[in-house]
């Protein structure tokens, strides 16, 4: 069900590719992605998240440190999504811990979910592959979908940018996107421990149209990471991490535990 970016044409699976009526073709990586980002696009110096943010991502996601994060978001669809048969996107999929984890809780309650994922970092969907082998994986962008109109029941952005425009376009009526952005605290002990001066975090305005919102709830716990590889692991993981002189990177190596806020806003929007 992927769409061509050169004509927007159907692309249907092959063996070793994706080709689309026009003989626009692309191969499938040796892990069974394909990469719908059109050469200019691929070229830029940094695409997406690197190898070493993707393992500690891996690493500690696997550690269920955000299993209670991935839960309210299933618990979100199973609310309002009012379909049995599913096919669900979720937009900058990172390794796919969460849409995995979606799909068997789904499952659960009779849903199936025929699951997508795209992220701009190929080094994050070769992962998710790895995680996750039977869903439909491509390198490409959120505000570039490689998605016919109207084609999708559910979204879930997490972490990501969310393009309201194309994912409007290509939800069908009815549809619902699930968001998880952080708030104010999250991660605040993290920082305390590293900055002379730790900052709030500035929330994402999440006003999105033109779509409705529908519900909005917050989720806010401590999580004790009990190893100073975990710990590292999760500054690693964050957009602190680039921003952090290596002085004060080393600030974390001493530290063997340590208690950390949680804190998200799940926001479920609707297309009419």
């Amino acid at each position: 069900m992927f769409t061509c970016p050169n004509c927007k044409e159907i692309l249907c699976e092959e063996d070793k590719r994706y080709v689309c009526k026009n003989g626009h073709s692309f191969d499938k990586s040796k892990e069974g992605y394909v990469n719908l980002l059109l050469s200019q696009a691929s070229s830029k110096k940094r695409h997406g998240d690197d190898k070493a943010m993707v393992s500690a991502r891996k690493r500690f996601l696997s550690g269920d440190h955000y299993a209670h994060l991935k839960d309210a978001l299933a618990k979100k669809i199973i609310a309002f999504s009012d379909k049995k048969d599913i096919k669900l996107l979720d937009a900058g999929c990172g390794e796919c811990y969460y849409s995995e984890g979606i799909k068997d809780q789904l499952g659960k309650c009779g849903i199936f979910a025929d699951v997508y994922g795209i992220d701009i970092s190929k080094n994050a969907v070769a992962a998710a592959k790895k995680r996750a082998n039977d869903f439909h994986l491509a390198v490409a962008g959120v505000n570039k979908l490689p998605f016919a109109d109207d084609s999708l029941d559910v979204i879930i952005s997490v972490f990501a940018p969310f393009c309201a425009e194309e994912f409007s376009r290509v939800l069908s009526h009815g549809g619902i996107a699930v968001r998880a952005i952080p708030l104010e605290n999250h991660l605040y002990e993290l920082k305390a421990k590293i900055y002379d001066k730790p900052y709030l975090n500035e929330v994402t305005a999440f006003d999105e149209p033109p779509f409705e919102i529908i519900d909005c709830y917050d989720i806010k716990k401590t999580v004790h990471l009990p190893t100073n590889e975990v710990i590292n692991d999760l500054f690693l993981m964050t957009p602190y991490y680039y921003k952090t002189s290596e002085s004060d990177q080393k600030k974390l190596f001493q530290i063997q535990s340590l208690d950390v806020t949680t804190e998200f806003r799940i926001i479920t929007y609707k297309k009419h």
